[in-house]
């Protein structure tokens, strides 16, 4: 008797032993689906980490950076990464925290925001790094 399982694991090995003769093992992804049921095949050498899928929607991070841009604008200060995370939540965005962390590293390493590790979060570049008076001035 075949079970599912028995099943995948047939076709598996059939479509292993078939690829294991070439010269260089592709890397390719192929789905599936009909009547209810979906597939998905994942070829890579073996000698090499297994490739991940990611599920990102077209744009990848352009939305998440756009809105991180804005809640931090629209703070008019400096704000810590869970403050933007706050903001974007009561702005009714939705973006998971680390893909918000992902927009914040690309923005910095783009010099769209600048971050100097003095507790206060990420700024705009235009905008004074402190803005405490000082006793001084």
């Amino acid at each position: 008797m075949h079970t599912p399982r028995s099943t995948v694991e047939a076709a598996a090995r059939a479509l292993v032993e078939s690829l294991s003769g070439l010269k260089a093992p592709p890397t390719v992804r192929v789905t599936d689906a009909e009547e209810g049921v979906a597939c998905l095949v994942l070829v890579w050498d073996a000698r090499q980490a297994m490739p991940t899928v990611r599920w990102r929607s077209p744009g990848g991070r352009a939305g998440c950076k756009a809105d991180v841009l804005e809640v931090i604008a629209a703070a008019g200060r400096a704000a810590t990464r869970k403050e933007v995370l706050r903001g974007l939540k009561a702005a009714g965005k939705k973006h998971g925290p680390g893909t918000v962390a992902k927009a914040l590293a690309d923005l910095t390493a783009a010099g769209e925001l600048v971050n100097p590790r003095d507790g206060r979060g990420y700024r705009l570049p235009a905008w004074r790094k402190d803005t405490t008076p000082s006793l001084f001035t």
